[in-house]
């Protein structure tokens, strides 16, 4: 993908709506040099006032998905502009097609960052959220587009529909945003999620079926603290790399020239930076460590390493990561010179643009091999290569009354079961011990440390222009909560109640 330098080289990432005009996608018939590009995108953007991002090609090779947005319109508003929306270029054919065909269907939300799922359905992040407007009139209240819970726009949340653009159903119900998807080997999907609980903001890794179900923490919920000088690090852009490790982009919500560092993540045995899992306890991390040997920062100002803004790993068992990286680049005397101790040490110097291109890394050298050759004013970024390689294990959606129960999904509500609510992390917190506190012997009920339990759930936030509340109504932690019931706490400390589903 290559874009017209934008006058500001930072962006915040939790800023999902971002339309920068003037860019396209170039496509390569081989990872060469020498092979000129040719632009894919320009028999649609040829007014130059549209927005790429987020490519993905399927395993097969054939096909590329991206989101594109446009025609901009000049001096609009947001609510006046067109949303993003995912297309799809078809290799053999060299055909374009927007997945969604009707202008209708396709404006009812923004699309972004799709991914093929193995059995051929595209899983994406959108703020359509159908099924959470819906949970919305089942409880009484008006439908509207939830927002972040720092109310700086809707939530962009996880949803699949078919290859044609139908059968559109959203899967992730997370208070802000669910972005950048890719689906792992095993079949499940891993994304980048924004958590937002009170006292604590962060994005890190989770995963889940394709169907929505089984939603599991993948790694990085307090491993923020990692990166080579920033006090936060956040993880993007996670893909899976051919020995099951876990490519990462990783740079603060506000970047430095519109990049960051690359890192392998060992989420396989780690669930922390230096926290394994219990069938790995032997092990003491680090978990992740830098992609390449340069010097990387995340923080504004000079990183010796340059930055990078994506990257791609190939399955032929070369080791090569297709990466977009800009080296560093200073400018003294209004004259670019290369990021030098001696350039760095003169009291004029100043941070030159980023000059982001297509570099082949290899891992098993160490070394950069130029793919695309930089343009000063042009960033070429989001690369992906179209090789045929193993496909993820299809993971069916669930049947009621073959893999879940028919009655509590005609009812639209699951089960919480506890086992203790003293067993924290295995550990018997309760005093002097579950067995002891469990019989009516030797604790009474009102001895008992737990006796019900609170079920809480977090209320979505409405845009400022359909309900306008001052967030000091929401009590100190500035974030409301619903109360949805209560439930006996047995004296073993077990908890079964039903909850509401979604």
């Amino acid at each position: 993908m290559k874009r017209t330098l934008p006058d500001t080289v930072t962006d915040d990432a939790r800023d999902m709506r971002t339309f920068r005009v003037d860019a396209d996608v170039f496509v390569k018939n081989r990872a060469d040099a020498s092979v000129t590009e040719r632009n894919i995108t320009e028999r649609i953007t040829e007014t130059g006032l549209w927005d790429v991002r987020d490519l993905d090609v399927s395993a097969d090779g054939t096909r590329l998905a991206f989101a594109m947005r446009g025609p901009m319109v000049p001096d609009g508003d947001e609510e006046d502009q067109p949303t993003w929306n995912v297309w799809e270029y078809a290799f053999a054919s060299d055909t374009l097609r927007r997945v969604i065909a009707s202008d209708i269907i396709a404006e009812e939300g923004h699309d972004v960052a799709p991914h093929y799922l193995p059995d051929g359905r595209i899983v994406f992040s959108s703020t359509r959220q159908r099924q959470a407007k819906a949970v919305l009139l089942d409880e009484g209240k008006p439908q509207f587009e939830a927002q972040t819970e720092d109310r700086r726009e809707p939530a962009f949340v996880l949803h699949v529909m078919n290859s044609d653009g139908t059968g559109i159903r959203q899967i992730s119900f997370g208070q802000s945003h669910d972005m950048d998807p890719t689906v792992l080997m095993n079949g499940r999907i891993l994304w980048s999620r924004w958590d937002t609980a009170p006292a604590r903001s962060a994005i890190h890794l989770y995963t889940a079926n394709p169907d929505g179900s089984d939603v599991q923490l993948h790694y990085g919920a307090v491993s923020h603290q990692t990166g080579p000088d920033s006090p936060d690090i956040h993880f993007f852009q996670p893909r899976e790399m051919p020995d099951g490790k876990i490519l990462a982009l990783i740079r603060p919500y506000t970047d430095a020239d519109l990049g960051g560092n690359l890192v392998l993540i060992d989420a396989k045995n780690y669930v922390e930076n230096t926290q394994p899992l219990l069938e790995s306890a032997s092990l003491t991390g680090p978990a992740q460590v830098p992609l390449t040997g340069n010097d990387v920062r995340t923080l504004p100002g000079v990183s010796p390493g340059g930055r990078f803004s994506a990257a791609f790993p190939l399955w032929d068992g070369s080791g090569r990561i297709a990466v977009s990286w800009t080296p560093c680049r200073a400018q003294i005397g209004g004259q670019e010179r290369a990021c030098t101790d001696e350039v760095l040490r003169d009291p004029t110097v100043q941070l030159a643009p980023p000059i982001y291109s297509i570099w082949m890394y290899d891992t098993a050298k160490s070394a950069f091999l130029p793919l695309m050759p930089p343009e000063p004013g042009t960033m070429i970024t989001d690369i992906v290569i179209a090789q045929p390689r193993s496909a993820p294990v299809v993971i069916l959606d669930r049947i009621p009354g073959v893999d879940v129960n028919a009655d509590l999904v005609s009812e639209g509500v699951g089960v919480l079961d506890i086992k203790s609510v003293y067993d924290f992390d295995g550990m018997d917190t309760a005093v002097p011990g579950i067995a002891a506190v469990a019989n009516p012997s030797q604790r009474t009920a009102e001895q008992r440390t737990a006796r019900f339990i609170r079920l809480e759930k977090a209320v979505s936030m409405p845009d400022r222009e359909v309900l306008d509340i001052d967030r000091s109504a929401f009590g100190a932690t500035n974030y409301m909560r619903e109360i949805l019931g209560y439930a006996m706490v047995e004296p073993d400390g077990s908890v079964r109640m039903k909850v509401p589903a979604d």
